[in-house]
Formats: C-alpha cells, sequence, structure tokens
C-alpha cells in the first residue's frame, strides 16, 4: 500500500484535526531535543523568514525601522545611556545606521556564524560577541535592547532571560511589547506570537518611554518598544523566585 494511501486511511479513520495535533506534538517534541543555538542557527542559515534584505527577518528591514531608527537617538539621550547591550543583535542589517553618537556597543547573538558576519562592522566603540542572553554571564551596559526577540520564546525562557537581564546589573531595558494584544505562551522555542508585556503573566508598569514602530501589518499595528527600569520589572514564576 501506497504512503499517500495509508496517510489517506489514516486520516479519513481519525480525523484531519487529530492528526494535525498528532504531527504538532511530534514536531514539539523534536524541536524541544535541539539547543536554542542550532534552532536558530538553522533559522539564519536557510533564511527561513525568506526576508530579501535581512536574515533576521522583516522586522529587520530598513522600512520595518524607520520609526525605532528615528526615535533611538533622542531617547539614548534623554535616559543619560552611556552604554548598550544588543540582545540579540541578529545581523545588525538595522542598527548599523543608527547614530549612537559615541556610545559603546557591544552586540550578542547565539549563532557564532552571525558574530563572524558581524566583525566586518566592530569598531573600537563597537563589538560583537556570541553568548546566550538566557544562560551566559551578560556583559554590562546601562541599556538592554531586546527587540523581537521574547516574542519567539516561551513564557519560562522569557522569565529567565528577565532574570540573567536583571543580574547584568543594567539599568534599563528597551524591548518589543504589542499594547492591547492577549498573551499565550508557546510551547518551543521560534513560535512567535505578540506579547502585551503589561499584561498577564508578565505584568509589566506603564512604560517610561513607548515607541511605536508604526507597523502597518494588521493587527500588528500597536507594535511598539517600551523602556523600563529593570528594578522595576516584577520577578516571574518559580525560576525567578
Amino acid at each position: 500500500m501506497r504512503a499517500r494511501t495509508v496517510v489517506a486511511l489514516t486520516a479519513e479513520r481519525l480525523g484531519l484535526s487529530v492528526l494535525v495535533r498528532m504531527h504538532r506534538r511530534l514536531h514539539a517534541w523534536r524541536m524541544s531535543l535541539r539547543t536554542n543555538t542550532s534552532i536558530f542557527e538553522d533559522i539564519y542559515r536557510t533564511n527561513a523568514w525568506l526576508d530579501p534584505q535581512s536574515r533576521s527577518g522583516t522586522g529587520s528591514s530598513h522600512d520595518a525601522t524607520t520609526a525605532v531608527r528615528a526615535a533611538l537617538s533622542p531617547l539614548l539621550t534623554d535616559f543619560g545611556i552611556r552604554s548598550i547591550l544588543d540582545a540579540p543583535c541578529g545581523d545588525f542589517n538595522w542598527m548599523r545606521e543608527v547614530d549612537l553618537r559615541g556610545i559603546p556597543y557591544t552586540g550578542i547573538d547565539v549563532v557564532p556564524a552571525i558574530i563572524a558576519a558581524n566583525s566586518r562592522y566592530a569598531a573600537p566603540d563597537r563589538t560583537f560577541k556570541t553568548l546566550d542572553l538566557i544562560n551566559d554571564t551578560l556583559p554590562a551596559a546601562d541599556l538592554i535592547l531586546c527587540r523581537d526577540t521574547l516574542v519567539h520564546f516561551p513564557y519560562r525562557d522569557i522569565f529567565l532571560a528577565l532574570k540573567n537581564f536583571k543580574a547584568s546589573g543594567a539599568c534599563f531595558l528597551l524591548t518589543t511589547t504589542y499594547p492591547g494584544h492577549s498573551n499565550r505562551d508557546v510551547p518551543i522555542m521560534s513560535y512567535w506570537r505578540p506579547l502585551d508585556l503589561q499584561a498577564a503573566p508578565f505584568c509589566f508598569s506603564a512604560p517610561l518611554r513607548l515607541v511605536s514602530e508604526q507597523c502597518k501589518e494588521t493587527p500588528y499595528e500597536t507594535k511598539s518598544l517600551g523602556l523600563w527600569r529593570l528594578a522595576d520589572v516584577p520577578p516571574h514564576g518559580p525560576t525567578l523566585r
């Protein structure tokens, strides 16, 4: 009996929805056996998000970051930021266009190939390091920029990342949030969904500043970068107690 026939008969007997759930569970199990490094290495190597400009995805294109690039330099001045940790930095496609006004910058990423490629942008006040923002000791900085990242993490890993950000001694966190969206967990790393960091289970206070990214994609128009003092970010879950 041909494989397609077997699949068709199985689908008829079990129902397509059951097969879909079985496939998703099998995929989740396989992915759970992989490290964060291997997951994001594959995404980078295959250009899985299919953006012609940036292997970090469409959100890192010049068009998608126009509002962020315009707002970032004034924000750094207004809050007296003297050093930046970009965690993760991705392929540095848009950040290299930002005027940091001589502020020392460190970009980290879990994918060694990304850091190797970014080395061409290194300068006395700009360094790149291969580090895992969840598990590794992070370089000291006034501000941690974490854009388009926590939206790919299961809750458990988000809580671990926040714990590590706090442990770094940084003063501020500038990170992606979608005000007004409902939150849901995902089973494995690399799945994507919007997160509202002021809603449960995160319950952040109102941000010191909210930078709209002026996203034109429905229903994600509220996509923003929110600025918080890390001291004001509440602890979350058993991993942070």
